[in-house]
């Protein structure tokens, strides 16, 4: 049986008024009428519509996100994250995987290929800013990343350069002198921002990089770029992303390389495998879970006052010290 409002009102002795202004979070209710109703509301087990707040507010309770990609840890995380944030906020996500490929972050920036969604969160890789003054602002965006682009868009940032000037710290403080940087810092803005946290704790030690292998973001290419890292004989590698430095201890158990003993190395995201690998890995790690809140939480003020000003966050983060860089 379906429980509406009505039957909430009749049950609480109020009016239907009284249970709808409870029900949206109105303020000028009464503590105690506001318990009387909440009470009838747990007893008979209501639950709003959210077709019909929807209908009234002229949206339909869809978002988008769009990522790079899923088979990233990090942003299946991210999305996980989303997913869950929204859900507090009576939302729907619609996932949209985008490769990093600016037209398909272009499609996300028109509305995803549902014309249905309220808004978007976006983590962008190759998307311009002309691409975002063609758009226009009429479709709420949130962009989760680095990636600035022209116009009124909240933004939620990732600590990069603190955090990678915080694990190259670490492993000067451990003792390391030979610090090897992994990883194209020229794919994206994030690792050109890692790339700067690296190079400035450095420069603080007066120390220069033994090394930087400009590779893929990936595990194969960690696992592969272990050889060419020990012909350089460092004693210490910062990897851009947690894949690469995953890859780094299986291409070191391959050779029969020591970790951390001959060779400490340190990530960046702290993806779940992160704590299982062998060694466990010492990795940067973003808050996920505060990302997407706040994320979310932009997204919802910005469909509640599409003229308020632009907020541009930037999340905390936490250095993780285990064993591959005792």
């Amino acid at each position: 049986m379906v429980v509406r409002q009505s039957d909430v009102a009749r049950y609480a002795g109020v009016s239907p008024r009284t249970v709808s202004n409870v029900v949206n979070g109105y303020v000028h209710v009464s503590a105690e009428v506001r318990a009387k109703v909440q009470a009838a509301i747990d007893e008979l087990g209501y639950q709003r519509s959210a077709a019909a707040r929807g209908l009234r507010l002229g949206r339909t309770g869809l978002i988008a996100l769009g990522v790079p990609s899923l088979r990233e840890r990090y942003f299946a995380d991210l999305a996980d994250a989303v997913v869950r944030e929204a859900e507090r906020h009576e939302l729907t996500v619609m996932v949209e995987v985008t490769g990093g490929r600016r037209e398909r972050e272009r499609l996300v920036l028109g509305g995803g290929r549902s014309s249905l969604t309220d808004g978007a969160l976006l983590s962008a890789i190759e998307l311009t800013k002309a691409d975002a003054r063609l758009a226009g602002t009429a479709y709420p965006l949130v962009l989760i990343g680095d990636r600035h682009l022209d116009g009124p868009f909240d933004q939620v940032a990732i600590p990069n350069v603190a955090g990678a000037r915080a694990a190259t710290e670490h492993l000067v403080a451990s003792g390391k002198r030979r610090i090897a940087l992994l990883g194209d810092a020229k794919a994206n803005k994030s690792g050109r921002l890692r790339r700067k946290g690296f190079l400035a704790a450095l420069a603080e030690a007066a120390l220069e990089p033994r090394d930087e292998l400009a590779v893929p973001w990936t595990r194969e290419a960690g696992r592969a770029a272990a050889k060419d890292l020990l012909r350089g004989a460092p004693d210490a590698v910062f990897a851009l992303n947690d894949s690469l430095a995953l890859g780094v201890l299986a291409g070191c158990a391959e050779r029969g390389i020591d970790v951390p003993g001959e060779l400490a190395v340190v990530g960046f995201d702290d993806v779940e495998e992160a704590r299982y690998s062998s060694p466990p890995l010492t990795s940067v790690a973003p808050s996920v879970d505060e990302i997407a809140r706040r994320g979310v939480e932009l997204l919802v003020r910005r469909l509640a006052d599409p003229e308020r000003p632009a907020e541009h966050l930037t999340s905390r983060f936490e250095l993780v010290v285990r064993r591959s860089s005792d």
